[in-house]
């Protein structure tokens, strides 16, 4: 009864994550519109962008996903002892270090920014001015942000995933509105203004809900007693593993860049489409998962933390298996409803949708890489875990180069994509054969059989809709075509409803409190 109560928690609260991202990819595509109906496609929409990106690729290396799997292990391990002080010890070493890091960047930024912006881009003299008094801002946001990853992992340790999620949507939001009545009177400083305040106040209001639980920002110099060493030893791995995706990442666009006009663009819308699904339901399922998994490690819990690994692997099926067979069907009518328009002609939409359905072969595969890698976090295995996704990212380059060489086109960057991550999923698998013997699991095995074939009247659909070659969405974006892709969706996702409730699926039976 226990455990039962437990599952339908875990399970509501991904529904919780999902809604919120779902919440935040929306309003991230209203703030990108906002920002492109104001200032348009023009030198200084290219300065707002340009200079954006660089504490965002920060961002992504030092705070964020490295952040919060590094914490969660560690403050994992301290509440499972209901350690209280030397989490919030842990707590107090971790903002002190991590704003005596980024402060110096942060007056880097305001110093040299003019030397910045020149080294890294071709701006001329008006832009670079904009540039420098536009980065300091947003290095500021770098550092508040950076922070509020630390309070997001803690949030997560404590189940509070409403809150961890809720927080960013303050952050777009203040942006929106900050753009759009300050414009007007501040021009492109208008950015910078709302990206301060909305990082404020998305680190505010996630630390207002940690200060229930105890903690509180205050200066902490001595690391001795801690986790703190041990913890940063594996944020540096995880640091490491981020720059090599970044690397990766960039070789791509290096790679596209060579091919065929219009491969850039491709390569990068089709991206946009694969990372909506993946992005809500990996982040809802493993969000959970990850601190139930970590909490079980430090507990010695090895059968909880299988069971936990075990039912997340099958609810990532459950929603991505649909969701790649629904997207592949409906990828060209997806692109052309969306994005056809202006320059943007039906042969580019028809491009990115062929790249698109390459790439949606690899989603589950790459969803439970990621899973496995958390495994490995939570056994503490951060070194190991470096040198697969290490593995991973030159044998994706590898084989990048070597379907460009045979003339695969753009295919090639997919195709890479989809053997790196099987290779490295495969590797995981046995490399944590102790920690979770996946292969012989029998349980496993039979909630995965169960999901591929209550998949099969979708997959059936789709194959009698493909069968009708129709062409409504070459007509590009408009209301009308925008309704059909949605009353598709809407069939489709009825479809798969309807099948899992008959093949009684767990996630769902959990939703509804059915035994």
């Amino acid at each position: 009864m226990q455990d039962s109560t437990e599952d339908r928690a875990g399970a509501k609260s991904s529904v919780v994550v999902m809604l919120c991202t779902l919440a935040s990819r929306v309003l991230g595509i209203v703030r990108a519109r906002i920002i492109g109906s104001i200032f348009g496609a023009s030198g200084v929409a290219d300065v707002i962008n340009f200079t954006f990106n660089i504490p965002n690729n920060f961002r992504k290396i030092f705070a964020e996903g490295a952040m919060n799997a590094s914490i969660i292990p560690f403050f994992s391990k301290l509440l499972g002892k209901e350690d209280r002080k030397s989490a919030n010890r842990l707590f107090a070493l971790l903002c002190t270090y991590q704003t005596l890091l980024l402060l110096p960047l942060v007056l880097a930024s305001y110093f040299y920014g003019e030397q910045l912006i020149a080294f890294f881009s071709d701006f001329g003299s008006d832009q670079l001015a904009l540039g420098a008094r536009l980065l300091p801002f947003f290095m500021i946001y770098l550092l508040t942000i950076s922070i509020g990853s630390i309070f997001n992992g803690l949030l997560h340790c404590h189940k509070s995933f409403f809150h961890s999620h809720a927080a960013p949507l303050l952050f777009s939001i203040t942006v929106i509105v900050g753009v759009h009545y300050l414009s007007p009177y501040v021009g492109a400083m208008s950015m910078a203004y709302a990206t301060v305040v909305g990082g404020f106040l998305q680190g505010s209001y996630a630390y207002l809900v940690l200060r229930r639980y105890g903690y509180r920002i205050k200066p902490a110099l001595d690391t001795r007693g801690t986790l703190f060493k041990p913890l940063m030893r594996s944020w540096g791995k995880m640091v490491f593993s981020s720059v090599m995706v970044v690397v990766v990442q960039m070789v791509a666009f290096w790679f596209a860049s060579s091919l065929s006009e219009g491969s850039v663009t491709a390569f990068s819308n089709s991206l946009i489409f694969w990372q909506a699904p993946y992005g809500i339901f990996f982040n809802a399922i493993v969000a959970v998962a990850f601190p139930m998994m970590s909490r079980a490690m430090s507990l010695s819990r090895r059968d909880e933390l299988q069971k936990i690994s075990r039912e997340a692997l099958i609810n990532l099926l459950t929603f991505l298996l649909p969701s790649t067979i629904l997207l592949f069907a409906l990828s060209s009518e997806s692109v052309s409803a969306v994005l056809q328009t202006g320059n943007y002609t039906l042969q580019d939409a028809n491009l990115t949708a062929l790249v698109l359905r390459y790439y949606l072969l690899t989603m589950v595969v790459a969803a439970w890489f990621n899973l496995f890698q958390r495994v490995g976090y939570s056994a503490n295995r951060f070194t190991q875990m470096t040198v697969v996704t290490s593995l991973m990212c030159l044998a994706d380059i590898a084989l990048m180069w070597l379907f460009i060489t045979l003339d695969f086109g753009i295919k090639a960057l997919p195709l890479a994509s989809m053997g790196s991550y099987a290779f490295a999923l495969i590797l995981l698998v046995v490399l944590l054969r102790d920690v979770y013997p996946a292969h012989r699991d029998k349980a496993l095995f039979k909630g995965l059989g169960k999901v591929l074939l209550a998949n099969i009247p979708l997959l059936g659909l789709c194959l009698l809709y493909g069968m009708l070659e129709m062409t409504w969405y070459e007509s590009g974006s408009n209301l009308r075509n925008l309704l059909y892709l949605a009353m598709l969706g809407v069939v489709g996702v009825a479809t798969t409803l309807l099948s899992y409730s008959k093949a009684n699926i767990p996630f769902l039976r959990l939703l509804t409190g059915k035994n």
